[in-house]
């Protein structure tokens, strides 16, 4: 063996991997016409070029799905409401749950007033899907009763008002929808699987009121949901599947 330092490409036998990388990159860049800076502006612009266009094939099959929903939220044999039907409930923002469900049998009366040991379902008029925040409900007891504590509250979510549907929160007590001074006061409806409380266009929202008292008959009761209408109408009113439809 000598003292001889052997040569390679780029530099010495003794010049670190990083140095001879620099010593390639260099001879590299003098070979293309551009500094090592240009080279290193190449580089960053390919790799920004692969994420645009990864990113460009993720809106592509974006705009397909969509493209695919619009055509069928726009096909008229799916939709259950025209945009007239639509339109006319833009300004109502709450929905009265007051029409009682007749034909039950058993403890169910037909109308109202409620005896005890009786109960009486009420349902609202057929009506496009919306989702209810917060409920009120008003009761009136006979001889003046303030006996709210005998009436047990509890929402259903249904497709057949004759059936009992899928209970909603828990069973509540009338004097819970009052204040102190036996006012009327709204209660935040409970939310369905951590998520808001959606009527489906083809649901109704259930009150069964059921007197579990000995005295004083239910001769009333008023119950209306609250609906965010500018939210809703936000969502539901505008037209835009006028021009992907054509």
């Amino acid at each position: 063996m000598t003292n001889q330092l052997v040569h390679v490409f780029g530099g010495n036998a003794g010049d670190s991997e990083e140095q001879q990388r620099r010593d390639l990159q260099r001879r590299l860049c003098e070979a293309l016409g551009m500094t090592p800076e240009d080279w290193a502006l190449f580089r960053q612009l390919a790799r920004r070029m692969q994420a645009v266009e990864q990113q460009c094939q993720s809106v592509v099959h974006t705009c397909a799905t969509q493209g695919r929903l619009m055509r069928l939220a726009c096909c008229p044999a799916n939709m259950l409401y025209s945009q007239l039907t639509i339109n006319k409930y833009s300004h109502q923002n709450q929905v009265s749950v007051n029409i009682p469900v007749t034909g039950l049998g058993g403890d169910y009366v037909d109308t109202m007033p409620v005896p005890p040991g009786k109960k009486i379902r009420l349902i609202h008029m057929q009506r496009p899907g919306y989702s209810p925040t917060m409920l009120t409900l008003a009761l009136n007891l006979a001889n003046n009763g303030t006996n709210f504590l005998d009436i047990a509250v509890t929402f259903y979510v249904t497709e057949d008002a004759k059936e009992q549907g899928e209970k909603i929160g828990s069973e509540y007590r009338g004097f819970q929808f009052f204040n102190n001074e036996g006012i009327p006061t709204p209660i935040k409806l409970p939310l369905y699987q951590n998520e808001p409380l959606t009527i489906g266009t083809m649901n109704f929202l259930v009150i069964e009121l059921h007197h579990q008292g000995a005295a004083n008959n239910l001769v009333s009761a008023f119950a209306a949901a609250h609906v965010n209408n500018e939210g809703w109408f936000a969502a539901c009113g505008l037209d835009n599947c006028a021009t992907p439809c054509g």
